[in-house]
């Protein structure tokens, strides 16, 4: 054993982040291990949103334990109260925590409404927390090695809501921003948390895969002989440390505790095959997102939940995107609201109202026929006023959207149904001159109405398809992360078969068994719960090490 820690975190998202902050923070000598040779995983990628609810600002007057716990009790998987309850009465609890010992500050979006508006305890805004920008020059230098999604812009949310479209951003700003060192969103977060780790004494290096967790005594054995099987050393009981891949080759780390926040499983294409929806097509995990979680789960015997759900999105694959050499989608957020474009299957029928948050998008895609695919039709007014990932208002079209001088052209090129395309648009133009979307009632709640188009008088989510050329784009159903892992109690702990916990062992973020069941309360929901049990995990193992 070359050498030893108290707490060892594998994985540096958010919620691993969180929990090296809070293990540091407490005195413990604190190591963070990343497989990927950036930081920050799936986070990082992500728009950095993390959804706080009861947060006592003036923009969330109102809200209270009660009422979120109403809300979330209609959303979450009750076999799991207790954790609901640990999340709402301890999220705000961890933001504060988080702004005291790292350079992160949360910014209330007062505007941006929870997901499902026709629930108990739902709000039209205030949950919601974006990040202010950070200076990356202002950080430890390990902030440069932070990942960066394909398409990324240094923009706020504010400021999105301000500018919204192509025609109204300020290009220059954002360049600048760039060109500084000045970033936002899931970038800014994780480069916030990893400062304030660092400066707090932990440890991160990246290039460094866990392969196992070691239970039992060890007394100094290294390389191959220290572990049997998967990685745990015979004898049973307390977790004694890690067995870990780098460069170099395999090496064990002794440690008295492990949080595992490896994320998601669903970057493995035979995992997200077998254990997810049919039909389900890409995953928006960082390619390092392997489900080594629940490889430690099955070595130590533990039991594992809910690992037919994920965190839902349909997405676009423009070309050229990529991350870690692998082709990357996008998710399809704000597109799906504004006017001038429906979603349809082969058939040329829509099947759900486009604006609806992204995670109810992704059910009704799970519902389509074997073998079906959804395409978004738009416009020439689309094109010129709205954005849509790969798309400019004017040049060269990508290659993965088509178009046609007429529907019938266009739905020839994609494989649609002409007749039903155009019955479907000729219905939908009808609706836009009516303003009411008699089908699927698109417009017709605070949500879509976030989405619409604001300086559109009437239903801001209707606008019809009329001007040729006319195009398609392939709507993919996505997944911005599994939701199975081994099962934990509120304090992270990884509990055993008989429901106690295996000492030493936790797991938090996409990486445990998510209890939220098929449910996404708000923008942010994913971040924030991983968080906070991250928070939770990384104070009960600096305590107990």
């Amino acid at each position: 054993m070359s050498e030893t820690y108290d707490v060892v975190v594998a994985g540096s998202g958010a919620a691993g982040l969180t929990a090296a902050l809070a293990a540091a923070t407490s005195g413990a000598r604190t190591l963070v291990i990343e497989s990927a040779a950036e930081i920050g995983g799936t986070s990082a990628l992500s728009g950095g949103r993390v959804w706080l609810p009861a947060n006592g600002t003036p923009e969330n007057a109102g809200d209270s334990d009660e009422l979120a716990n109403r809300y979330l009790d209609q959303i979450f998987d009750t076999r799991y109260e207790p954790m609901i309850r640990t999340f709402v009465r301890e999220a705000r609890v961890m933001a504060a925590f988080v702004e005291k010992h790292s350079p992160h500050r949360f910014v209330v979006c007062p505007n941006y409404p929870d997901y499902h508006q026709d629930f108990a305890g739902a709000t039209r805004g205030g949950r919601c927390f974006d990040v202010a920008p950070v200076d990356l020059n202002e950080l430890v230098p390990q902030v440069w090695s932070v990942r960066q999604a394909p398409g990324y812009s240094p923009i706020t949310h504010a400021e999105w809501e301000r500018w919204r479209y192509p025609g109204g951003i300020d290009h220059s700003l954002l360049a600048s921003r760039m060109a500084r060192g000045i970033r936002t969103g899931g970038l800014g977060l994780v480069a916030a948390l990893l400062d304030g780790a660092v400066r707090a004494g932990a440890t991160v290096r990246t290039g460094t895969a866990l392969t196992g967790v070691l239970t039992g005594v060890l007394t100094g054995v290294t390389g191959e002989g220290a572990a049997t099987g998967g990685g745990v050393v015979q004898g049973g009981g307390a977790v004694s440390g890690v067995r870990v891949r780098t460069g170099e080759g395999e090496r064990t780390i002794r440690a008295s505790s492990v949080v595992l926040a490896t994320g998601a499983f669903d970057a493995t294409d035979e995992l997200r095959h077998r254990l997810l929806p049919a039909g389900l097509g890409v995953s928006a995990s960082a390619p390092s997102d392997t489900g080594i979680a629940l490889t430690v789960a099955d070595d130590l015997g533990l039991p594992v939940d809910n690992l037919s759900e994920g965190w839902w999105m349909p997405m676009a694959r423009p070309e050229g995107d990529v991350v870690d050499g692998v082709p990357y989608p996008r998710g399809l957020v704000r597109e799906r609201g504004v006017p001038r474009q429906i979603v349809v299957n082969r058939e040329g029928r829509r099947f759900v109202d486009e604006a609806v948050p992204y995670n109810e998008f992704g059910k009704a895609m799970h519902r389509l026929g074997p073998g079906d695919e959804a395409y978004l039709i738009f416009d020439e007014g689309f094109r010129e006023r709205y954005p849509l990932p790969g798309l400019t208002p004017d040049g060269p079209l990508p290659g993965h959207i088509a178009t046609g001088a007429d529907l019938a052209t266009l739905a020839a090129r994609i494989g649609v149904d002409a007749d039903g395309l155009a019955a479907t648009v000729e219905r939908w133009n009808g609706f836009c001159a009516e303003g009411i979307d008699h089908d699927f009632h698109r417009g017709g709640n605070a949500y879509d109405d976030y989405y619409g188009d604001p300086w559109q008088e009437g239903n801001r989510c209707l606008g019809p398809i009329d001007r040729a050329p006319y195009y398609a784009m392939r709507v993919y159903s996505g997944v911005i992360g599994s939701k199975g892992g081994p099962v934990t109690d509120p304090a992270g702990r990884a509990l055993t078969r008989e429901g106690t916990p295996l000492p030493g062992l936790y797991a938090v973020g996409n990486a445990a068994a998510f209890w939220t069941r098929d449910g996404y309360p708000g923008p942010g929901a994913t971040l924030a719960v991983g968080m906070t049990f991250g928070y939770l995990a990384g104070l009960d193992a600096a305590a107990v090490s």
